[in-house]
């Protein structure tokens, strides 16, 4: 089991800075894997996951599960604080279990309180799941409650939101997640125009299929074994055809891609059938 956790931890020193983000309910096992993550990679900082809002995760009284328990979130936080030292540790929340239960104020001045460096508050309760909008109001407040540094997660999708959210809300920065996964250019994007004002535009069509193709060469690359890479590369496909022409073929062509050949086959053939100019949408 640890050679398979192992796995999941192999990075490139480019990478860095690292972060290792882990879940749990028990204090003493978090705090043993915090150790053995330290000691394995020597991770630039530990996360604790106290948002995600998955079944499974939740079922094992780990991610959101904890906001219903701070006690226990505390005893966790505390104990991998005290093992991770001097490393420091962050954590991820959300704005609470459901709209009856919205603590994410506590519960940051409980992380501050027992030594967390920086805390990340996704918008939502963990009831909403990804749905509805993220309700930065209480980002804000989280902000304004506590000294460590807080960043705001929700609905970012490009310079204007993260200017905009900074200036309502005193966060120090913003984490992006699922837009970042079917346009991983933003970043690019987002610090040019805060840099400079200009907006950058979105690749077109042809540097995008190139930045595909190259995803997954690398896959294949890391797994020395191409249909177990592109197979696993399914999903991140599915993300990359959002916005697409023809988003909805492409996707039931990328369901059975399993070879860079068929990869690049798909994408010429995408990209002569597109007559119209792409724009991003």
């Amino acid at each position: 089991r640890n050679e398979r956790t192992r796995e999941y931890l192999d990075f490139d020193e480019r990478e860095r800075p690292l972060g290792v983000q882990l879940f749990g309910g028990n204090a003493e096992h978090m705090a043993e894997a915090a150790r053995r993550v330290i000691d394995w990679v020597q991770p630039d900082f530990i996360d604790l996951n106290f948002g995600c809002p998955v079944n499974k995760v939740v079922a094992k009284n780990g991610g959101s599960a904890l906001l219903k328990d701070c006690p226990t979130l505390a005893a966790v936080a505390s104990a991998v604080v005290r093992a991770s030292a001097p490393v420091p540790v962050t954590a991820k929340i959300r704005i609470g279990w459901d709209d009856n239960s919205i603590n994410a104020t506590g519960v940051a001045r409980i992380l501050e309180d027992v030594g967390i460096a920086a805390i990340a508050v996704h918008g939502r309760t963990r009831a909403q799941g990804y749905s509805g909008p993220a309700n930065w109001d209480v980002i804000g407040e989280v902000a304004v409650a506590v000294d460590v540094p807080v960043i705001g997660n929700g609905d970012i999708a490009n310079a204007a939101d993260v200017a905009r959210r900074r200036a309502e809300t005193g966060i120090a920065g913003v984490m992006i997640g699922r837009t970042a996964m079917s346009a991983p250019w933003i970043f690019e994007q987002i610090k040019h125009e805060l840099a400079t004002g200009e907006i950058l535009p979105a690749p077109e069509l042809p540097e995008r299929w190139a930045l595909i193709q190259r995803h997954c060469q690398l896959a294949v690359e890391e797994w020395q074994n191409e249909d177990q890479a592109m197979r696993s590369m399914r999903s991140r496909l599915m993300a990359y055809s959002k916005g697409f022409p023809s988003s909805k073929l492409l996707r039931e062509k990328f369901q059975q891609v399993s070879t860079l050949a068929k990869l690049e086959e798909i994408a010429d053939e995408h990209m002569v059938s597109c007559a119209e100019p792409f724009v991003l949408l």
